[in-house]
C-alpha cells in the first residue's frame, strides 16, 4: 500500500486524540453530510460484552453463504484498520479509506468527531457504495450512546453481557444492560444469548412489544466431542424440532452458543427474505472458517494458543476450556492488558490456577505497564516473569517451551494482533 493509504491511517489514529466521547451528536451529522448511508440497507444490530465479533462474523457469513452480499462492521482490528469493514470477506480497498478522509476530513476535525465516529461514518458509506443487500453491525462500546445507534435494524442480537468498561457502562449487571439495551428499537425481533438474570430481567423489559426470541428456549445445544483443534456440537432448534450436527474449526463451548446464535439471526432474516435455510451451506462455513486469535493454534508442539480475552469472564472462559480439553498440559500464560482493565480481579482469579504466568505489555499508548501487572501479581502472593517487549518475552519461552507444556499467549487485541503482524517471529514459531 502507498505512502498516502499510510499517512491517511496515521491522520485517522490521531482522532483517538479526542478520547471515547459517546454520544450520537457527531454521527449524526457526518451521516447527514453523507446523505445517510445507513438507511439505504437492511441493518442487523449487536451489542454485549463478550463475543460480539465472533456472533458477528458467522452471522455476516451465514448469510453470505445464502447467497447475500453481507457487509461487516467489527471492532477492534487485530492486524489492519480495514479489517473493521468488508463485504464477502473482502476488507474495504485502500483507495476509498483516503477518499473517504479527504472528502470529508474538514468536517470530521471541526467537530472533533472521535476516531470510531469517523469510522463508523465511513463503513455505513462503504456499504452503501457496495449496494450490500444486509450489512451486520457490531456496537463499539456500549450501545445506547454507541455511534452505530442512529441505525433501525431489522433484527437485534444480544450477546453475553459481564463486566467491562465499567468507568463508563456502570458498575452493575443491571446497569450495563441497559446501556447494552439501546440498541432495541420498536418492532426489531431480538435474539438474545444466554444471560445472567439481572441483564436478562433489563433486555426483556427494553424489549416491550417486540419478539423476544431468547437462544436457551429457542434452541438446545450439545457437544459430542471438543478438542484443541476441533469441536462437534449438536443444535436441536425447538421451533421445528430440526436437528443438525456441526464440525467447527472454531473451538470452544462458549463459540457453539455464539454460531447459533448466529444460526437464529440468520433464519430468521433469510426467512423474511423467502430464502430456504441450507444446513449444507452452514454446515460448510463452521468447517472452513475461523474468527482469528480466539483460541487460535499459532504452533501445535509445543502448542502455542492466541487469544484476545481480555476481560475477567473471557480470560475464565478460555481457561476453563483449555483445562478441561488438555487437563495433562502445564499452562503457560503470557498476559498483556490495556490500563482500562479491571487486573486486580484477573489476577485474584489467575492466582488460584497453577499457572506459569509471564507479563508483558501491549505497544501502544493505553497500555498497562507490565511492571504494573507484575507488582499486582506480587501483591496477591503470586511470582510473575516480565519481559516488556511481547516479541522478547514470547520468544524466550517458545525456545524453552517443553511438549508437556501449553502456552496461551493472552489479552488485549493490540498485544495479539502485533504478535500476528511480525511475519518473521510468526514463521519462526512454526518451524
Amino acid at each position: 500500500m502507498d505512502a498516502t493509504y499510510h499517512r491517511t491511517i496515521h491522520e485517522i489514529y490521531a482522532l483517538q486524540e479526542f478520547a471515547i466521547k459517546l454520544g450520537l451528536e457527531n454521527i449524526t451529522a457526518l451521516c447527514q453530510i453523507l446523505g445517510q448511508p445507513h438507511k439505504r440497507y437492511p441493518i442487523i444490530h449487536l451489542a454485549g460484552t463478550n463475543g460480539k465479533g465472533s456472533t458477528a462474523f458467522f452471522l455476516a457469513t451465514f448469510l453470505q453463504a445464502h447467497g447475500l452480499k453481507a457487509g461487516l462492521f467489527t471492532s477492534p482490528h487485530l492486524r489492519d484498520y480495514r479489517e473493521r469493514i468488508r463485504v464477502n470477506d473482502q476488507w474495504i480497498e485502500p483507495e476509498f479509506v483516503v477518499q473517504f478522509w479527504q472528502s470529508h476530513k474538514n468536517d470530521i476535525l471541526r467537530r472533533k468527531a472521535t476516531f470510531f465516529d469517523t469510522t463508523t461514518a465511513m463503513g455505513f458509506a462503504y456499504f452503501a457504495r457496495k449496494e450490500v443487500d444486509v450489512a451486520v453491525i457490531e456496537t463499539g462500546l456500549g450501545g445506547r450512546l454507541d455511534s452505530t445507534n442512529i441505525v433501525q435494524p431489522r433484527e437485534v442480537v444480544l450477546t453475553p453481557i459481564d463486566f467491562d468498561h465499567q468507568k463508563q457502562l456502570g458498575n452493575t449487571l443491571s446497569s450495563i444492560a441497559r446501556e447494552k439495551a439501546g440498541i432495541i428499537k420498536k418492532g426489531a425481533p431480538i435474539f438474545c444469548a444466554p444471560q445472567p438474570e439481572e441483564a436478562l430481567q433489563v433486555f426483556l423489559r427494553a424489549a416491550a412489544g417486540n419478539p423476544f426470541h431468547y437462544l436457551p428456549h429457542a434452541a438446545e445445544i450439545s457437544l459430542h466431542k471438543e478438542s484443541l483443534d476441533e469441536m462437534t456440537f449438536e443444535v436441536v432448534f425447538r421451533e421445528n424440532h430440526e436437528k443438525h450436527v456441526f464440525v467447527s474449526k472454531q473451538v470452544g463451548d462458549f463459540q457453539a452458543w455464539n454460531m447459533t446464535l448466529a444460526m437464529l439471526a440468520a433464519r430468521h432474516f433469510l426467512q423474511q427474505q423467502g430464502i430456504a435455510w441450507n444446513q449444507k451451506k452452514v454446515a460448510e462455513v463452521l468447517q472452513s472458517k475461523i474468527w482469528p486469535a480466539r483460541l487460535q493454534t499459532i504452533r501445535r508442539e509445543p502448542r502455542i494458543i492466541f487469544d484476545v480475552s481480555h476481560n475477567l469472564q473471557g480470560i475464565r472462559r478460555t481457561l476453563r476450556f483449555v483445562q478441561r480439553v488438555a487437563p495433562e498440559k502445564q499452562i503457560i500464560l503470557l498476559l498483556g492488558l490495556i490500563e482500562t482493565k479491571d487486573y486486580g480481579a484477573i489476577v485474584s482469579y489467575l492466582k488460584e490456577k497453577n499457572l506459569n504466568i509471564w507479563v508483558t505489555e501491549p505497544n501502544i499508548s493505553k497500555k498497562l505497564p507490565a511492571t504494573v501487572l507484575e507488582n499486582e501479581f506480587r501483591r496477591q502472593g503470586v511470582a510473575a516473569r516480565c519481559v516488556e517487549k511481547p516479541r522478547i518475552a514470547l520468544q524466550q519461552i517458545a525456545e524453552k517451551q517443553k511438549s508437556s507444556e501449553l502456552l496461551i499467549v493472552l489479552g488485549s487485541h493490540y498485544l495479539i494482533g502485533d504478535l500476528l503482524n511480525d511475519a518473521s517471529l510468526m514463521r519462526a514459531l512454526k518451524k
